[in-house]
Parts: structure tokens; sequence; C-alpha cells
């Protein structure tokens, strides 16, 4: 790479971006599988969607790594023959990737919301119908962008006279998956809102369940963005400027997504920290209240007391355990304790 100026922010930028996504978004799922095994938990469809999503992420970064040395940030003309090729080669595998990446994020997602409002038939036929539709469209995609030129190789050894007559619309195939995208995160944001909402439980717990379940719907501002960015170019001039502000939003819309993917199962771990910590401090207690209770002179008044207490707490934490993992694992909470 031989660029006319020293230093490129855009191509620091994504090397920062790259080297945080990768440990954030790994801790968090590691977090995910841990909290399976410790509590036992048996792995259903979106832990493997998720598992696999990571992986794929994981590839998608080092791809933005390997753009940013090949010259992405800087000009286009800027670059050597030689980073231009493989420049574009890389960008076709980049968008290979982001396919079944940004599926497997959407199908960890959803997959939580219809095991949550399992109850609620018409609503999760409808998460199964966009489901299925998400899986046709992004397979027709991946077809599409691996034969997107015939051969493939014109993709980036082709000149401009060549791409025209031999490759497919690269612009619309983009801001394809930019609307798709964009669409079905709205839903997933928009989606938990007037079913969380009809429960009856606090309006502080509301909340904090629409936090966790509506936080996938975050990628939707990169998703709007990539809409915007994609709309705005007319023809792929300077690919390394646009594909690298592109790349970033892919690791910004499922980053969120797989970080939000976990945050139930997060959830629950906390939980049974707290749970661990009251615990040690209620048996604290517990001990005091029998030490006074041996020079009390009612002692019959002061058991009763204590046995109130632990039946009290008890029934609390198993309670709030159950509804944390429930959460999570089936339906129990709505079942049990939010529908009435």
């Amino acid at each position: 790479m031989a660029p006319s100026h020293p230093y490129s922010a855009i191509n620091t930028i994504n090397l920062v971006t790259q080297c945080l996504c990768i440990p954030i978004v790994s801790i968090f799922v590691a977090l995910r599988f841990y909290v399976r095994f410790r509590f036992r938990m048996g792995l259903g469809v979106e832990d493997y969607a998720c598992a696999l999503a990571w992986a794929l992420f994981i590839a998608y970064c080092a791809i933005g790594i390997v753009l940013g040395q090949d010259g992405g940030g800087y000009h286009f003309d800027e670059l050597t023959q030689d980073d231009q090729t493989n420049f574009k080669k890389f960008t076709w595998i980049s968008t290979i990737i982001y396919c079944p990446m940004a599926l497997c994020v959407k199908i960890a997602l959803l997959a939580i919301l219809t095991r949550i409002f399992a109850p609620y038939r018409g609503k999760v036929w409808f998460i199964y119908i966009l489901l299925a539709g998400l899986c046709i469209y992004y397979t027709i995609a991946l077809v599409i962008k691996i034969r997107i030129c015939n051969p493939v190789s014109l993709y980036w050894q082709g000149t401009k006279e060549e791409i025209e007559n031999s490759c497919l619309d690269q612009r619309a195939a983009f801001l394809a998956d930019a609307v798709i995208s964009a669409m079905s995160d709205m839903v997933i944001l928009v989606l938990p809102l007037p079913l969380t909402w009809s429960l009856q439980m606090s309006r502080n717990r509301k909340l904090r369940v629409i936090g966790i379940l509506g936080a996938g719907g975050l990628a939707t501002g990169f998703s709007i963005y990539r809409v915007v960015l994609v709309s705005r170019v007319q023809e792929f001039y300077d690919l390394s400027m646009f594909f690298i502000r592109v790349i970033m939003s892919g690791n910004a819309e499922a980053g969120i997504g797989l970080v939000c993917a976990c945050l139930p199962t997060v959830n629950i771990l906390i939980s049974h920290y707290r749970k661990a910590s009251s615990s040690k401090r209620y048996y604290s207690s517990n001990s005091l209240v029998q030490i006074r209770a041996r020079k009390s002179p009612h002692p019959a008044h002061s058991a009763s007391h204590v046995s109130t207490i632990h039946d009290y707490e008890s029934q609390t934490d198993h309670s709030h355990f159950t509804t944390a993992s429930g959460a999570l694992h089936g339906i129990e909470p709505i079942r049990t304790e939010d529908r009435t």
C-alpha cells in the first residue's frame, strides 16, 4: 500500500473497531455457554445459532483487519494495483460471510422470543413466518453474491467494462441487504413491547424485560445507516472508503445483536450471584437471631419468627431464580407469575 497520506482516521478506526469487537463479543458468548453448562441447561436453537454467528463474526472481523492492511480507509486510486486486487477479493469474501452471520444473529434473537412468548400462538406464528422469510432471503442473497460475476474472478480482476457486462448490480444487492436488515431489526425492537406490556407485572419489571428483549433492535440504527450509505452511492468509484464503512456497520449490527442475544443468560448469572450474596447475609443475620433467641424469655415466639423469615426468603429466592432462568430456557415466568 502506498497512500498519498501517511495517516487515515477511518483506517485507524476500523482497526480499533475490529480489535474491540472480537474480545467484547467473545466474552458475552463465553458467559452464555458458561451459564448453560454451569446450571446444566439444555442447548436450544438460539445457542447453536449464537455459536455459529460468533464464529462467522470472528471471521468477519479478521477480514476487516485484512481490508485495513490492504488500503481500507484510504482513497482507492491511492492504492497499488496489487492492493486494489486484494481489497476487492476480500470484499467479496466479506459479503459472503455477512449473509449467514446476519441470519444466525436474527435466528438467535427471534428464537428467544418464541420461547418466552410461546403461549401467544398468533405472535409466535408471526415470528416463525418472519424466520422462514429471512432464511429464504439470505439463502438467495448468498447464492447471488457467490455468483455475482461470471466468472467470479472478474469481481477483482475485471475492467470496468467487463464488470458492467458480466456482473450483477452490486449496489442493488447491498441496498436489498440493508433494507431487509433494517426492517427485521425494527421488528425485533418493536415486537416485545406490546407483548410484555400486557403482562401482569410491575412497571419496572416490564421495562427491564423490554430492555433485555428489545436490546437486539438497537442494531436498527446501524442498519438504517447502511441504507443511507448505500443509497447515496451511485457507482463504486472509491471502493476502499465505501466498503470499510460497510464493514464497520456490519460489525456494529452483528456485534450488538450477539451481545443482546446473550443478555438474558448473563442476567441469570447476575441473579444467581445476587441470590448467593443475599443468602449469605440472611444466614449471618439468622445466626444472630438464634443467639438472641436462646437468651430471650420467649423462645417459642423467636423460633416462630425465624421460621417465618426462612419461609419468606426461600420462596422469594426460588421465585426470583425460576423467573430469571425461565426467561431464557422456557416460558414459566409468563405462565406461573406474569399471566393471570
